[in-house]
């Protein structure tokens, strides 16, 4: 096991080879949540399949939260890993049919992910009281609402929706109440894994375009419609890896005391939710967009697409905002921009309204490059 103190001192490392492979459940449970929202698109659809997001979600965040200070390069943190993903992968089988027959399993695959996840850390912790301590600010709360998910999925509706929203909401005040304990907390390590899972978003819309493009006739419409979906994918991926990553990560590796923990929870677990949201939604609407770029879209496809781009805007925004007190306010613009393409560019055909979200983020980004607001306040701590 790596000794906490290590980790609190500072002490690098990088994802290692079986953290990847465990990411790879979540690239299909990633691609099931789509699944599931392509089957009925209609807004309580994009919402459920935001919901379920939250869910796995969370199982991979605290996944990420244990693996940053126990390390992997021990074997039983392999086995248990590889444990955690069988199960997670039986959990992303049931993710099209959660809300239905499928419910059961996804609610006890769900807790036996959770369940592992706390005894795992409840094991590593033994010998070192601090983390102990801060174990008992989170997990027990925590296993109380995985366990209001595991009893909601053996109701119907409406008790199901309500005893899961009950759990999800039981989660964020127990990350809160985390705060109140010191975790050892790996920065760099830790900034680099959501890295990662925001790269397994962007993955899908990537997947998305090529999917739908490969239904359709090759004509002279095509090649534009897949290079304009693209060119969003891109300015996405920009606005985060550019400077709003490295500007956080640098606030992160200087913190001290309880602040990394907390900087974590905030920034990464909290925050990086509404990102992974947005990403996803782009990605739904990137297929419909290159499937018919010359007919409107419909209003799932289009709020996935408006509201998904402003979600990543706001989520990075607020991440930069945790870790400088600095307020985007080009960023805050360009959301008040595409909502109100969203809000009426409703006859607008599928590839003009991409085009003009694509070129909203092209004109941000170039701003930024010239406005480098990052760069001159990483340095600065949030009072």
């Amino acid at each position: 096991m790596t000794d906490a103190g290590s980790v609190r001192g500072g002490r690098e490392r990088s994802a290692s080879t079986i953290e990847l492979f465990f990411d790879l459940v979540y690239v299909f449970a990633i691609t099931q949540v789509v699944t599931f929202i392509h089957a009925d698109p209609t807004m309580f659809r994009l919402a459920s399949g935001a919901f379920l997001l939250l869910l796995l979600w969370w199982t991979w965040s605290i996944y990420t939260w244990t693996t940053n200070w126990t390390g992997t390069d021990a074997t039983p943190v392999r086995l248990f890993l590889l444990a955690a993903m069988g199960a997670t992968l039986l959990m992303a089988l049931a993710v099209p049919d959660a809300f239905g027959d499928g419910s059961r399993w996804f609610g006890i695959t769900y807790f036996i992910v959770r369940i592992l996840a706390a005894g795992f850390y409840w094991v590593a912790s033994k010998n070192f009281p601090e983390q102990r301590a801060a174990f008992f600010t989170f997990f027990p709360m925590s296993l109380t609402a995985a366990l209001l998910v595991l009893i909601g999925s053996f109701l119907d509706a409406p008790w199901l929706g309500v005893f899961w929203i009950a759990g999800a909401t039981l989660d964020i005040i127990s990350a809160i109440n985390a705060g109140k304990g010191t975790w050892a907390v790996d920065a760099k390590h830790f900034a680099e894994r959501n890295g990662l899972f925001v790269i397994i978003a962007l993955g899908e819309s990537i997947v998305g375009i090529g999917i739908a493009a490969t239904h359709v006739s090759l004509e002279i419409v095509l090649i534009p419609a897949v290079g304009v979906a693209f060119v969003v994918a891109a300015a996405l991926w920009w606005s985060y890896f550019d400077r709003a990553a490295p500007g956080a990560e640098a606030h992160f590796l200087d913190a001290e005391g309880k602040e990394p923990g907390r900087f974590a929870r905030d920034a990464y677990s909290l925050l990086h939710y509404p990102l992974v949201v947005g990403i996803v939604f782009f990605a739904l609407s990137a297929e419909d967009v290159v499937t018919d770029p010359t007919e409107p879209l419909g209003n799932v496809s289009r709020v996935a697409l408006t509201l998904g781009t402003a979600l990543v805007l706001l989520s990075i925004s607020a991440v930069t905002f945790r870790a400088t007190r600095w307020i985007a306010v080009d960023r805050l613009l360009a959301v008040l921009a595409v909502a109100l393409l969203g809000w009426f560019g409703g006859s607008l055909a599928a590839g003009a309204l991409t085009t003009a979200v694509a070129a909203i983020l092209i004109v941000t980004l170039t701003w930024e490059h010239f406005h480098p607001w990052i760069d001159s306040t990483a340095e600065q701590t949030p009072a």
